[in-house]
C-alpha cells in the first residue's frame, strides 16, 4: 500500500511483525545473492526483490564486477552513455548504446579518488573527487573519446568528520556548475566574501562548552562559471546534503541529511527536503548548537522526511512518463533501499510538500539517479564498497497507475508563481551593491511571507547600511522593525548596539503575536552576540521587558527567552525555570531548559537543586539516538560543578542512584513486546526467497 503523508511524519516508522519479519529476511537474501567466490559473476539485487508503484517496471541493466569498484555517481554523456564515479579511485564509462547483452565498462581515469560526484557538461567531465580534495575538469583535446587533459579547477580542503565530502554536481537551467559541498570541506575564505551566502557565523548566545573544538564549518552550494573562473557560494548552514535538483520553475532543492545520534533531542533535524535560494541560511551548526526552524534569521524545511540517509534527488518534468509522475521530485535514501516521490505544494513565495513511496528494495542502498535521453529514470546502487548495480525505471502499460497526488487549485499555482517571481527580484538584488532603488525591497520586511521577508531582508543586508540604518531604527512597525533590526545586527558594527538596544525597547513584547516576538527576542540576541555586551542598565530595561514572557506555552519562547534572561543573569530566573522539567514538559524542552540552566553559577536554593537532581533520575529513562546518553551525562557533569560538597553530602544516596549504570530494564517505552526473535524464526520465510 503507498502511502501520502502530509508535512511531517513520525521521527520513527514502527514496522507490523510480518512486515518486519520478511523485510529482515529479504536484506538477508540481498547479502547472500551479492556475495560470490572470486572470478563468479557478481549479481546486484534482483529485480524481484525491488517493488515499484502500479504503471512502472524495474529492468536490471548491469551487475558491477570485480575490478569495476562500487558506483556512487553518475552522469549521462553527449551520446546517452554513462559517466560513473567510482567509490575507491577512478571514473568509469558505460557504453549502454552498444548492441548486445552486455553493456562495456572502462575506466576513463586512474587518478581521482573517491569521486562522489561527476556531470558530463560543456564537453567535459566535471569530478568531484572528496578523497583527492578538489574539484576537477577532464577534457578531450584530440576527439579520440581519450580525455587526456586533467585540471584541478578549484581546491577543497576536506577535514573528514563524518565523511561528509564534496558531493554531486548539477547542471543549472543558467549554464553555471553547481558543486554540492558537505559539512567536511572547508569553505573558501577569498570566495566567501563576494558571495550570497557570506558573514554566517555560529550565533549562539549561550554556546555549549562541550561542543567546543570544532569549527564552523557548514555544508554549502557552490556555484561557477564552466571553465572554473569564478566561484560563488548560493546557500549554506546545511548537513551533509549530497545532490539537488531544479524543478520545471528553475527553482534549486537539496535533500539532507540527519544526525541520526541526536533523535530524541531538541537539535535534531530530520532528513529533509530543502528549498534553496540564494544567500539561504538553513541553520545546521555543531554539536547542541544547530538552530531550531523558529529563528527568523534562518529559513525552514519544505519537507521533513524522518531517518535515512539522502543521496540522488532528480525533477520530474524532464521524465516522458504520465503527466502525475512528471510534477514531482524523486528522492534517494540508501539507507533505507528506497524512492520517494515528492509533491511540491506552491505556498506563498516557496512550497510546501507530500510524499509517497514510490520504489523500494531490500538491499537497495541507491547512491544516484538521473534522467535519460529516452526520458526514463536511471539510477545505481552502490556505496562504501557494496555491490552496484545499473537499473533503468520505465512505464509499465501492462499495469494502470494507482497514485493521485494532491490537488492544486489553479488559484494557489498563480499566486505562488506570482509571489515566487517577487522573491526572485530581491534574491537577485543581493548581487547588486550601492544603488538605492534596490531599497524598494524595504517594505517588503513586513510581510507575513517568511520566505519574502527573508529575500527582503538579505537584499537590504547587501546595501551599505548608510542608505537604510535610520529607516529600521525609526520604524513602528514591529515586524518590520525587528526584521530589519536583525538585518542590522547581522552587518553592522558596534556603535550601532545602544541604537539597536533603544529600537527595540519601544516595543511591548506582551502585546506582540507569537511570530514577532520570536523576531524580536533573536534581534536582542544578535544585538548582544555581534554588537556587544549590554550595559548594566541595559540590562535591567533587558530583564525588565523580556521576563513577563517567560515561562511561556509556547516552547519557543521559552527556549529563547529564558537563554536571553539566563545570559543577561536574571535573579529567580532558576526557580522560575524548573517548573518546565517536570513531567508534563516534553523531552525536547526538558533537555533544553536542562543545558540553559548549567550556565547559571548563582541563585540555586536547596529546593532547586533537589528539584534538579530529581529531574536528573529521571531523565535516566529518557529515549533517544546514541548521544542522549552523552548529552545527559555532560549535564550531570556540568550540574555537580555548581554543587558545593555541603550539597553532594545533603543529596548523596540521590546522586548514588543517579551515577548507577543504566541498564536495559531502566528505560521505559510504550512499545508492546511482541516477540524475542530469534534467527531460527527467520528460516522459513528465507526459504522462501532463496528456493
Amino acid at each position: 500500500m503507498y502511502y501520502n503523508i502530509n508535512l511531517t511524519p513520525p521521527a520513527m516508522t514502527h514496522w507490523t511483525t510480518t512486515a518486519m519479519t520478511h523485510r529482515i529476511a529479504l536484506l538477508i537474501c540481498g547479502v547472500l545473492y551479492t556475495t560470490c567466490a572470486f572470478g563468479e559473476t557478481r549479481t546486484a539485487t534482483p529485480v524481484s526483490d525491488i517493488t515499484v508503484q502500479p504503471g512502472f517496471k524495474v529492468e536490471l541493466l548491469r551487475s558491477a564486477q570485480d575490478g569495476e569498484s562500487s558506483w556512487i555517481s553518475m552522469s549521462f554523456d553527449n551520446k546517452g552513455n554513462i559517466i560513473l564515479g567510482l567509490d575507491d579511485v577512478g571514473v568509469g564509462h558505460l557504453d549502454i548504446s552498444t548492441e548486445g547483452d552486455e553493456i562495456p565498462f572502462k575506466r576513463i581515469n586512474n587518478s581521482f579518488k573517491h569521486c562522489r560526484g561527476v556531470l558530463y557538461a560543456h564537453e567535459s567531465i566535471y569530478v568531484s573527487a572528496t578523497n583527492s580534495q578538489g574539484f576537477y575538469r577532464l577534457q578531450d583535446t584530440t576527439g579520440d573519446g581519450t580525455f587526456d587533459k586533467e585540471e584541478l579547477l578549484l581546491p577543497l580542503e576536506y577535514k573528514s568528520r563524518f565523511g561528509h565530502g564534496m558531493n554531486q554536481i548539477t547542471l543549472g537551467p543558467d549554464n553555471q556548475i553547481y558543486l554540492i559541498c558537505g559539512n567536511d570541506v572547508v569553505m573558501p575564505a577569498e570566495i566567501a566574501k563576494t558571495s550570497t551566502y557570506r558573514n554566517a557565523q555560529k550565533d549562539w548566545l549561550l554556546p555549549n562548552p562541550h561542543d567546543a573544538g570544532h569549527d564552523d564549518r557548514v555544508g554549502y552550494i557552490l556555484r561557477m562559471d564552466p571553465e572554473g573562473k569564478s566561484f560563488h557560494v548560493i546557500a549554506g548552514g546545511l548537513r551533509n546534503q549530497v545532490d539537488l535538483a531544479f524543478n520545471a520553475d528553475k527553482e534549486m532543492f537539496t535533500f539532507d541529511a540527519d544526525m541520526e545520534w541526536d533523535v530524541g533531542q531538541p537539535w535534531y533535524r530530520p532528513t529533509r527536503i530543502n528549498h534553496i535560494v540564494p544567500g539561504g541560511e538553513y541553520g545546521w551548526r555543531w554539536g547542541t548548537g544547530k538552530w531550531p526552524t523558529y529563528y527568523p534569521d534562518s529559513l525552514p524545511s519544505t519537507l521533513d522526511l524522518g531517518l535515512g540517509s539522502p543521496t540522488g534527488l532528480v525533477s520530474g518534468h524532464t521524465l516522458d512518463w504520465p503527466k502525475r509522475f512528471q510534477q514531482g521530485m524523486y528522492a534517494a535514501d540508501w539507507q533505507n533501499g528506497r524512492i520517494l516521490l515528492v509533491d511540491l505544494i506552491p505556498v506563498g513565495a516557496s512550497y510546501g510538500g507530500e510524499y509517497e513511496l514510490f520504489l523500494e528494495g531490500a538491499p537497495l542502498n541507491i547512491c544516484d539517479m538521473e534522467v535519460g535521453a529516452d526520458g526514463n529514470l536511471y539510477f545505481i546502487t552502490g556505496g562504501r564498497g557494496s555491490q552496484s548495480g545499473l537499473y533503468r525505471v520505465t512505464v509499465d502499460p501492462s499495469t494502470e497507475p494507482t497514485s493521485i497526488g494532491p490537488k492544486i487549485h489553479r488559484t494557489s499555482v498563480f499566486i505562488g508563481k506570482h509571489e515566487r517571481n517577487r522573491r526572485q527580484l530581491y534574491d537577485s538584488y543581493q548581487e547588486r551593491v550601492g544603488s538605492t532603488s534596490d531599497l524598494e525591497a524595504w517594505p517588503v520586511l513586513g510581510r507575513d511571507d517568511r520566505w519574502l521577508r527573508f529575500s527582503a531582508m538579505k537584499a537590504v543586508e547587501r546595501q551599505p547600511f548608510e542608505y537604510w540604518q535610520d529607516k529600521v531604527l525609526d520604524d513602528d512597525n514591529p515586524l518590520r522593525c525587528g526584521t530589519g533590526l536583525i538585518a542590522l545586527c547581522r552587518v553592522g558594527v558596534p556603535e550601532h548596539q545602544p541604537h539597536v538596544f533603544y529600537a527595540l525597547q519601544r516595543f511591548d513584547l506582551t502585546k506582540l503575536p507569537l511570530k514577532q516576538q520570536l523576531i524580536m527576542l533573536r534581534a536582542y540576541q544578535l544585538c548582544f552576540i555581534r554588537l556587544g555586551k549590554p550595559s548594566d542598565k541595559q540590562t535591567e530595561f533587558a530583564i525588565a521587558a523580556i521576563s513577563p514572557l517567560f515561562p511561556s506555552k509556547h516552547e519557543s519562547i521559552n527556549h529563547m527567552a529564558g537563554e536571553l534572561l539566563v545570559y543577561l543573569k536574571m535573579p529567580g530566573i532558576v526557580e522560575s525555570s524548573i517548573p518546565l522539567l517536570n513531567e508534563v514538559s516534553t523531552q525536547y524542552q526538558q533537555l533544553r531548559i536542562a543545558r540553559m540552566l548549567m550556565h547559571v553559577q548563582e541563585g540555586w536554593t536547596d529546593n532547586s537543586k533537589a528539584a534538579f537532581l530529581n529531574w536528573l533520575l529521571r531523565s535516566r529513562a529518557m529515549i533517544g539516538g546514541h548521544q542522549l546518553r552523552e548529552r545527559l551525562t555532560n549535564i550531570r557533569a556540568d550540574f555537580y560543578e555548581i554543587l558545593t560538597d555541603d550539597d553532594k553530602s545533603a543529596h548523596a544516596e540521590l546522586i548514588e542512584k543517579i551515577d548507577q549504570p543504566i541498564e536495559s530494564g531502566d528505560l521505559t517505552t510504550n512499545r508492546p513486546f511482541v516477540q524475542q526473535w530469534k534467527m531460527g524464526d527467520l528460516i522459513k520465510d528465507i526459504s522462501v526467497f532463496s528456493s
